[in-house]
């Protein structure tokens, strides 16, 4: 119960927000579960809400052709992600995804504005994809790095959302086939995923419903708060 709890305020928040499943669902769900449980847990709902955000509107041909790069290096960054998180003990992970959330907020509140130049796509795309996915694979969390990517090269809004749900998307894909090849995605956690994701699929439309309604800015700061304190939690977890 607990845990549908949990998908239903994470999904609310992605549709209002367009962002912040894994960000924020990761840190609670591992609050109530193991932390491998809860990564396979996530993936199915993850997949499906960002299908459909990609799928609202046009599809997006010449900015797949743009990250093409990028999202195969995605791949390859999760595999090996997901090797390092069945090899390490689950006190690094938990240290890991807090240090995560931590360097987010604080990038968020000092206002960090990053600069890079289009010339550079060749190879940074690359390198970003690569990076984004090691880190998703270990924290289930690929968004920051690449969105503060995306945000540098000063992406459109509409683009920008489209561009993070190809990129969560592609991870959540890759998570899944390297989760079932090591073992971590079992039928039970298939039936489980399954109907979480029926709820997490309601909250992501609600969201949406509402997502001119909320204020901003009270949203935001109601966000931050609960992810300062699971950080922390999370930190006291993995050093005890």
């Amino acid at each position: 119960m607990a845990v549908a709890a949990v998908f239903l305020l994470a999904s609310f928040v992605k549709g209002t927000t367009g962002m912040g499943f894994p960000l924020i669902a990761t840190p609670m769900v591992a609050l109530l579960v193991d932390i491998k449980t809860a990564y396979a847990l996530l993936v199915l709902p993850n997949i499906l809400m960002d299908t459909l955000q990609i799928l609202r509107g046009r599809l997006p041909w010449a900015l797949w052709r743009r990250l093409f790069w990028l999202l195969g290096t995605t791949v390859v960054g999760v595999f090996l992600g997901t090797r390092i998180l069945i090899s390490v003990p689950e006190r690094f992970i938990y240290l890991g995804l807090a240090l995560l959330i931590l360097a987010f907020l604080g990038s968020t509140y000092l206002r960090i504005r990053l600069r890079a130049l289009a010339r550079w796509e060749g190879w940074l795309g690359p390198v970003v994809g690569f990076a984004g996915g090691i880190v998703g694979g270990v924290t289930n969390v690929p968004g920051p790095l690449t969105a503060l990517y995306l945000l540098a090269l000063d992406f459109e809004k509409r683009d920008f959302v489209k561009a993070m749900a190809s990129i969560i998307l592609i991870a959540k894909l890759s998570q899944l086939a390297a989760m079932s090849r090591w073992g971590l995605y079992t039928g039970e956690i298939l039936r489980w995923s399954t109907g979480l994701a029926g709820v997490a699929l309601l909250a992501f439309w609600v969201g949406l419903q509402v997502q001119d309604r909320v204020p901003q800015a009270t949203f935001t700061r109601v966000l931050h708060v609960l992810l300062l304190g699971m950080g922390l939690f999370l930190a006291y977890r993995g050093l005890s």
